[in-house]
């Protein structure tokens, strides 16, 4: 009976340690709470971890029945121990390089996506210079719209919505404008090397209340372009079914404002390939997001195509790094 107390102790803080790890079993399952977790999951792991140990400190200190409150107190270290180690891996592991293999360069495609941020024009020579085949940028209106066509005579855009454009140095054939169920296009780009269908989208950020993705203009640059996140869900599982149902080559880019520790990002994969982990993930939203660590910008190929040459790049006046690769069938 003397080693009860010592095994009643071990169990607990087995207990604790391993709790932490249920994200990965639940996480999937709750939906939309686990959703917005995800999204704030590095502060919200550090407030837990610190809280934790506040409390254990509290427990260690002199005072009635001490062995008992020493016992919990471990048990509190051990679970914020854990639970920092879970935000660590939950956080980085989405950005852990694996790549798509290498790009037949005979059929490459150099690809940009930018969320051009509030001073439209500003970024405009940042585009321009990555002299990319084929452009995606967010938050556009009519000035950058001019400026970018006189390189990129191919192109189609949206000012209100998604508010969204593409340029390409190809011909581009329209298959779906934007609607409710679509916050982008989808175009066939007719390149020299072969046709492909790129999914060109700028999906409304997840936020607690909202009256719909549509409520919005983003020519207006102080309004807010928000839908539910339960709406959000909904318009990722329609452009991964859109992809899904392609037999054509499919690229899908923009800002889709959905992390890569959340579900939103692995219903993508499910059917996509992510292009930009040739190279390490980084996050793709900065300023007052930083604290966040959040990729929410992304590059995704159907399988069969392939990845290289990856990087990000900085965007004047806007709170993104843009995002450019060579994609194209793989060697």
């Amino acid at each position: 009976m003397e080693g009860d107390p010592l095994l009643r102790r071990s169990v607990g803080i087995v207990i604790a340690g391993l709790l932490p790890w249920a994200w990965f079993v639940l996480r999937d399952w709750l939906g939309v709470v686990t959703d917005v977790i995800a999204i704030v999951l590095p502060l919200a792991v550090l407030v837990t971890a610190v809280v934790s140990l506040v409390v254990a400190g509290l427990l260690v200190a002199p005072g009635p029945r001490a062995m008992m409150r020493r016992r919990w107190g471990r048990v509190a270290v051990a679970f914020a121990v854990s639970t920092l180690l879970v935000g660590i891996v939950a956080t980085f592991g989405p950005w852990v390089p694996h790549g798509t293999g290498t790009v037949d360069k005979s059929r490459a495609v150099r690809i940009a996506a930018a969320n051009i941020g509030s001073g439209e024009l500003d970024g405009a020579d940042n585009l321009l210079a990555l002299k990319a085949d084929v452009l995606v940028v967010s938050e556009i209106g009519p000035p950058l719209t001019e400026r970018l066509s006189e390189s990129y005579p191919e192109h189609v855009a949206v000012w209100k919505g998604p508010a969204i454009g593409v340029f390409s140095r190809w011909p581009l054939t329209v298959l779906e404008s934007p609607d409710a169920d679509l916050p982008g296009f989808v175009v066939r780009v007719h390149a020299p090397s072969g046709e492909f269908d790129l999914i060109a989208v700028h999906v409304p950020r997840p936020w607690w209340k909202s009256s719909g993705p549509t409520d919005t203009s983003s020519t207006d640059k102080g309004t807010p372009y928000e839908t539910t996140v339960a709406g959000h869900h909904r318009l990722i599982e329609q452009i991964a079914a859109r992809a899904a149902r392609d037999d054509r080559p499919v690229v899908v880019a923009g800002d889709l404002n959905t992390t890569d520790r959340g579900r939103d990002y692995r219903v993508l994969t499910e059917h996509l390939n992510d292009a930009m982990l040739d190279n390490w993930g980084r996050p793709s939203q900065i300023a007052k997001w930083s604290p966040l660590l959040i990729r929410i910008d992304h590059l995704f190929v159907k399988p069969g195509w392939c990845s290289d040459d990856n990087d990000w790049y900085p965007i004047p006046a806007s709170d993104h790094h843009g995002l450019v690769s060579t994609i194209g069938p793989c060697a």
